[in-house]
């Protein structure tokens, strides 16, 4: 069974992503990247990809906070970023919008060797969605 998140575009509702029931614990694309307690896997990166078209060059995950995390955005997302810190991926840079209602807020990163690693955040209401992408 899915779970769906909505978030609205414009003047009508599109899905955001769909997540598993399954709570994710770490991140494929890096094992040492620990996720926070209330994570939820989506089951494809295309409608984050839709907000971020400069993510296209990455490879992404992307994934969904669902009760009383989610309603803690900014806690959340510091935990995140907490959790890539100490898998050795350190804030480079932010941008943060504004459209349709939606705070999209992008972070470059970069680990110890110098690559490029992203953290692609939308936030609407009480609904968080996040991927995390390392260059292709």
């Amino acid at each position: 069974m899915s779970l769906l998140l909505v978030l609205a575009v414009g003047a009508w509702a599109q899905t955001l992503v769909e997540v598993t029931a399954v709570a994710a614990l770490a991140s494929s694309l890096d094992p040492a990247v620990r996720l926070p307690q209330g994570t939820y896997k989506a089951r494809s990166p295309e409608p984050i990809l839709a907000r971020f078209p400069e993510a296209k060059g990455y490879a992404l995950e992307t994934f969904a906070a669902k009760g009383l995390t989610s309603r803690l955005h900014a806690a959340f997302i510091h935990q995140v970023l907490t959790n890539l810190a100490a898998a050795g991926y350190f804030l480079e840079s932010q941008e943060e919008k504004v459209v349709d209602g939606e705070t999209r807020t992008k972070y470059l990163l970069k680990d110890g060797m110098g690559r490029t690693a992203l953290l692609l955040v939308v936030c609407k209401g009480d609904e968080l969605v996040y991927a995390f992408g390392k260059r292709k």
